[in-house]
């Protein structure tokens, strides 16, 4: 076994010491039960299906159960206000700020030794308040401008190497009639890296790094330098118009701004390099990447979004065999391979010192690799509707620097209004497992929307359900974490007869996608309307039975089923030309969500499979 604290020896001894004295007193332990799985939550269901089976191949013997959560540290507050706190979470878009109601409940990584096999400037920005990291990065990707090089040759303009060099080429561009820079800025993320790549130099600085832990670690108000929060903004304002980027550009979604870049309208876009590639494939061009540039020095950095940032459940400390059994979840996900599954195979910044960078294939950022002129993204969630506030008013011309800066500072700063409860729930259904395999709250919130869409059957993955259904009242927004809103699916409806319901059940148990297929009960799909019964084979599951109100399925019988984005895919495979309608504007969570809304009560879970040994 690892070394995987510097004091592991005294604190084992302390556990026994500790123990003897509890017996002593006639104290139960707190133990976690061996019985229980170590259940990790990952924030999207892109990790279910790349990183989980990886996970389970090195750890076979290991009883880990993998949930969708949602890139919200909300969610996990919310479960852990019903003593639900999951082992393991992860979440994207991550401050300290944000996950501060969380540092009572999460373990400390400090005294153990994975801390040490990372990159300093990693982990600057996840020490809290108390001088402790309960939260750790797990690589990431650069997000970058993307440049057309063949563009920049065919008008004779040099692909720049700092800030002047960037403006003039911008101009270059903009008076031969080609957008100089196409950039999604209807969206929130987009406006959120203007305003911290167009000012990188600032961020970069010791002001900036000293304004950046602050507001990571503060409980209530952020602090602002106006010093240097002027100087932000004031170089905002310039990179916005040394792009040329006005009005319009507003209203500019991602598909706008791709297909611009895509027809040669424009020189640069942004993005991951995986994106890169991808566009590569499409444009009769040479592609390269350029980092953003200090206005205040010859400097050049890479700005990083982190693919993942996790943390523990402090109560694993409790039972050091559970604790192991993660301490080597996250040694998989921190390993070369797990890496590359949770940035999807290409071009991943390591943040370990073991495992080198996966950026070989990626021309243009070489000098920044080498010297770690890394910039890791600041994501509170309120500075994405802050920064894109700011952003729309210095474009529309209705806000100068000043003003911007006073909106983004205010919007940061406002107190949360009290959301009313929407409902008020009347009964508890579970999201773990129940003695049959089954998952009462996925069963109860899937079966009340395939009611209310008038579909007979419905058949979805066990991840796009995250939360347990508590009893007592509870708001929209919480209501809406019961899904995964970070994978959210479109719903679809199908006619067709009980053979190819069995068909369709039976692919679905064999489906292999992106190296993820069922191989334990906890992955098993979530049915409503029906009742299958399986056979756990050495591989995974074969089906043996399906029953509709209690009487076999009729295999001539024409049934109405409602059906997922991966389901939809299996169906089309398993009956070519089949007919499928896809239900507008409307999303799973978006369905629960609104039904719930109505004050009503869900649907009772059904009793939808049940397994054989």
């Amino acid at each position: 076994m690892k070394n995987r604290k510097y004091n592991l020896a005294a604190f084992r001894m302390a556990v026994l010491v500790g123990a003897a004295v509890l017996f002593g007193c006639g104290e139960p332990s707190e133990a976690v039960s061996e019985e229980e799985p170590l259940t990790v939550y990952l924030w999207e269901n892109t990790l279910i299906k790349n990183l989980a089976p990886y996970i389970h191949e090195q750890l076979p013997d290991q009883d880990i159960e993998f949930i969708v959560g949602n890139n919200d540290t909300d969610l996990y507050s919310y479960l852990e206000e019903h003593g639900e706190l999951p082992d393991v979470i992860t979440v994207r878009r991550f401050s300290g700020t944000d996950a501060q109601d969380l540092q009572p409940y999460l373990m400390d990584f400090c005294s153990y030794d994975v801390v040490s096999r990372y990159y300093s400037y990693a982990l600057q920005y996840y020490k809290n308040s108390d001088n402790e990291i309960q939260w750790l990065p797990v690589c990431g990707l650069p997000q970058t401008i993307i440049a057309n090089k063949t563009l920049f040759d065919q008008y004779g303009i040099k692909i720049p190497t700092n800030y002047q060099e960037y403006a003039e080429a911008c101009q270059q561009f903009y008076e031969n009639g080609i957008k100089p820079y196409s950039m999604d800025l209807a969206e929130d993320w987009s406006a959120h890296e203007v305003i911290q790549a167009g000012a990188i130099g600032e961020f970069t600085s010791l002001d900036g790094i000293e304004w950046r832990s602050s507001a990571e670690t503060s409980s209530g108000e952020v602090k602002f330098d106006d010093g240097l929060w002027k100087r932000i903004f004031s170089e905002t304002s310039r990179f916005l118009k040394d792009s040329h980027f006005g009005k319009d550009d507003i209203l500019v979604d991602v598909d706008t701004a791709y297909r611009s870049f895509v027809e040669g309208k424009a020189a640069m876009f942004h993005g991951y390099p995986a994106l890169m590639q991808q566009l590569q494939t499409q444009m009769d061009a040479k592609l390269i990447c350029i980092p953003y540039f200090s206005q205040t020095s010859e400097e050049a950095f890479v700005y990083m979004t982190p693919s993942l940032n996790i943390a523990f459940n402090k109560d694993l400390e409790k039972d050091q065999e559970k604790l192991e059994t993660a301490l080597d979840v996250l040694d998989c996900m921190i390993s070369e391979e797990g890496q590359r599954r949770i940035a999807n195979g290409r071009c991943v910044i390591s943040l370990n010192t073991d495992v080198p960078t996966m950026m070989q294939d990626i021309s243009g950022l070489e000098d920044e690799m080498k010297s770690n002129s890394i910039y890791i993204r600041y994501s509170a969630q309120k500075s994405f509707s802050a920064s894109q506030e700011a952003v729309h008013g210095l474009l529309s011309g209705e806000m100068d620097e000043a003003q911007a800066y006073d909106a983004f500072r205010s919007t940061m700063n406002e107190e949360d209004t009290e959301e009313k409860a929407v409902i008020n729930f009347d009964r508890e259904y579970s999201i773990a497992l129940n003695e049959k395999n089954g998952r009462d709250a996925a069963s109860s919130i899937l079966t009340t929307v395939r009611v209310e869409n008038n579909a007979q059957l419905a058949i979805a993955p066990y991840y796009y359900f995250t939360a347990s259904i508590y009893k007592g009242e509870c708001t929209s927004s919480r209501v809406a974490l019961m899904t995964a809103k970070s994978s959210d699916t479109s719903l679809y409806f199908a006619e067709i007869n009980g053979e190819q319901v069995w068909k369709l059940v039976e692919n679905y148990l064999d489906h292999t996608e992106n190296e993820f297929s069922i191989t334990n009960q906890y992955e098993l799909p979530i049915l409503s309307g029906m009742k299958i019964t399986v056979q756990k084979e050495e591989d995974g599951f074969s089906l043996k039975d399906i029953t509709v109100d209690q009487e076999e399925i009729d295999k001539e019988k024409e049934y109405s089923i409602l059906l997922t984005d991966t389901t939809r895919s299996i169906l089309e495979k398993t009956i070519p030309g089949c007919r499928i309608k896809q239900l507008q504007d409307m999303t799973l969570s978006s369905a629960w969500t609104a039904f719930m809304e109505k004050g009503q009560q869900p649907l009772a879970p059904e009793d939808y499979i049940e397994v054989k040994k």
